[in-house]
């Protein structure tokens, strides 16, 4: 081969190489997104959303960034996280988080899972799975001074569906329903 001829070759190589790299980084990015939920003494809380390659799993994550240590405070394990709450919702003056996930699939089901801080960590201390199409909202709608758990839904067990809304109360530690 001539020198000439070579020098092109790799000169080609090159450019598919770079458009290679810079197609990957593209969908490095596009597969992977982080969004700030609050920032605190605490450090920055992060919702951390990434799809898995090779499958429709999703791999997202809550954490807490403080400095260059960073806790992961929630896992979804293949569940896409739709949205984190932060509020206090015992008024202990911590704050607790609500997770909201999609569960995947045609039925538009969702799962929550709220999480207290205890002792420089959170743990979960209530998951609930099988509201329909549920939307969650933390506020304090009746007045009485307290934020509660809003869960709005589609009641699928009457005939015909209809849109109800899930109240809960958090009370010496544990998430309860109102009646």
């Amino acid at each position: 081969m001539k020198t000439s001829t070579m020098s092109k070759l790799a000169i080609l190589c090159l450019l598919a190489a770079t458009t290679l790299f810079s197609i990957s980084d593209s969908l490095t990015a596009a597969l992977f997104d982080q969004s700030d939920i609050s920032v605190s003494e605490k450090g920055r809380l992060v919702l951390e959303c990434r799809q898995s390659e090779d499958s429709i799993a999703r791999n997202d994550r809550v954490l807490l960034l403080n400095g260059s240590d960073t806790l992961e405070v929630f896992a979804s394990e293949g569940r896409a996280i739709e949205q984190v709450i932060e509020e206090d919702l015992d008024l202990d003056g911590l704050t607790e988080l609500l997770v909201q996930m999609d569960l995947g699939g045609s039925g538009a089901f969702k799962e929550f899972a709220l999480l207290k801080r205890k002792d420089g960590k959170y743990e979960t201390i209530w998951e609930e799975t099988g509201f329909k199409a549920g939307d969650a909202s933390i506020e304090d709608r009746d007045g009485d001074g307290r934020l509660n758990l809003y869960i709005g839904y589609v009641n699928a067990d009457v005939s015909p569906q209809k849109d109800e809304v899930a109240v809960f109360t958090l009370e010496n530690g544990d998430l309860k329903r109102d009646k």
